[in-house]
């Protein structure tokens, strides 16, 4: 090839550069199995999908030529506010025109300003979070709104009501996380038979354009039936019986030789029916729990904080706490907050703890831990009854109404957060899809 030849491929290159840059949307090409959710003509549509199978983006896709071929489109998009900006507002900047057709201001910190994209033919797109709750969805006449992940059922009924006027349609783009819910009742069992549903399951697997090595590894440090959701998208009743599920007597020892050297890690819960805090090691990549302390009917951190330094007079490893927010409220024994009275026993320890938005969170991470596709990672020692009675027998239930739940989950709950502080089963997983 001479060099006029080269030059003119690196021309030919470089404008197609330029085109795909200003109009990226032309050069989005659905991979077979997504193509029928872009063709058919039903009015509510369900995409549920496994992680990263490609369900954002091709919701995206769906929204954007609307907005761009429709004239007077009005369109709004909604989802969970910490996935408002880094996904969904993100995947649709990337694919929005940018030729001026479409004016938006749009920053990766911030995203959109005002939430607002217009477009010179009329069409306007909203965006919207699930938690400005119901009565903030009313008022609006829309041809389309678009759900990524599940919201509550009562903006979903609200967002129906925005359709009627103008025959609109609703679209959900989704991993069903959350079990059985509303949304398995009204499309994948179609109770009142409407013929305008129509729905779709996208399997991580199926996406050639992701990493599907790395997808079986992040997806395999999940317990089997959350695997099993966000592998497959699948309803499944993971918000129903017994939360830890995946705990069995292979999972009990009978001791553990405590390391004096390495750090202890404290897995700490607040309460006043039942203060709990076990105690463990990490080994070779597993983690133990061999030994707890306890008070019952009181809140008294300071007393939990002495009874571990008496307990363990010797150690000279270090000391790990873990827990959630509310330890950064006030002792009721005390003026000092519980995270502070624990740095003045323990002036040298590290201390992490998060708030946690998900209760299931933090349950799929101590599953995950408890068994996972490539084996056990967590195991407790006989003497810690109170754990063990927890891991059999809390349900969802008493998760979701402590009222019910007496003095159990306060030991498993405090173990949670630990493990979710260390093993929070995200991972990247990316995707060329374009």
């Amino acid at each position: 090839m001479n060099r006029q030849q080269l030059e003119h491929k690196a021309k030919a290159k470089r404008e197609l550069e330029l085109r795909q840059q200003i109009y990226p949307l032309n050069y989005f090409e659905p991979m077979e199995h997504q193509q029928p959710f872009h063709t058919s003509v039903k009015k509510v549509k369900g995409i549920f999908g496994g992680n990263r199978s490609g369900k954002t983006l091709n919701g995206a896709s769906y929204v954007v030529k609307k907005l761009k071929t429709q004239p007077n489109f009005q369109a709004r998009a909604s989802t969970w506010a910490d996935m408002a900006i880094p996904i969904q507002q993100t995947v649709v900047h990337k694919l929005l025109p940018k030729d001026g057709s479409a004016t938006y201001r749009f920053s990766e910190k911030d995203g959109f300003y005002r939430n607002l994209i217009t477009f010179d033919n009329g069409s306007v797109l909203r965006f919207k979070t699930y938690e400005q709750k119901a009565k903030t969805y009313q008022g609006a006449d829309l041809d389309l709104e678009w759900d990524d992940e599940e919201p509550p059922e009562d903006i979903v009924k609200e967002q129906k009501a925005r359709l009627i006027d103008r025959n609109g349609e609703l679209i959900r783009t989704m991993t069903p996380l959350n079990g059985i819910t509303y949304t398995y009742d009204e499309m994948i069992e179609n109770e009142i038979g409407d013929e305008e549903v129509e729905y779709w399951y996208w399997a991580t697997a199926d996406n050639t354009y992701i990493d599907q090595g790395a997808a079986e590894r992040i997806l395999g440090g999940y317990a089997e039936r959350e695997r099993e959701a966000r592998s497959e998208g699948h309803f499944l009743n993971l918000t129903t019986g017994n939360s830890y599920y995946a705990f069995s007597d292979d999972n009990i020892i009978d001791s553990f030789d405590y390391m004096k050297n390495r750090p202890l890690e404290i897995s700490c819960d607040f309460n006043v029916d039942l203060m709990c805090w076990n105690i463990g090691q990490e080994k070779q990549g597993k983690d133990y729990v061999f030994d707890f302390v306890e008070v019952v009917n009181e809140a008294n951190t300071d007393y939990l904080c002495q009874v571990l330094k008496n307990q363990y007079p010797q150690h000279q490893g270090g000391w790990y706490f873990y827990g959630d927010i509310s330890g950064n409220k006030r002792d009721p024994a005390a003026s000092r907050t519980n995270w502070a009275i624990i740095r003045e026993h323990f002036p040298g320890a590290s201390i992490d703890y998060q708030n946690i938005r998900n209760i299931k969170d933090r349950v799929d991470s101590f599953n995950g831990r408890i068994k996972n596709s490539t084996g056990i990672y967590w195991y407790v020692t006989k003497n810690c009854k109170r754990l063990i009675k927890d891991l059999r027998q809390v349900t969802w239930e008493h998760l979701l109404n402590k009222g019910k739940a007496g003095m159990m989950t306060h030991a498993s709950d405090g173990e949670s957060y630990k493990l979710f502080w260390k093993y929070p089963l995200t991972g990247k997983i990316r995707s060329k899809q374009w």
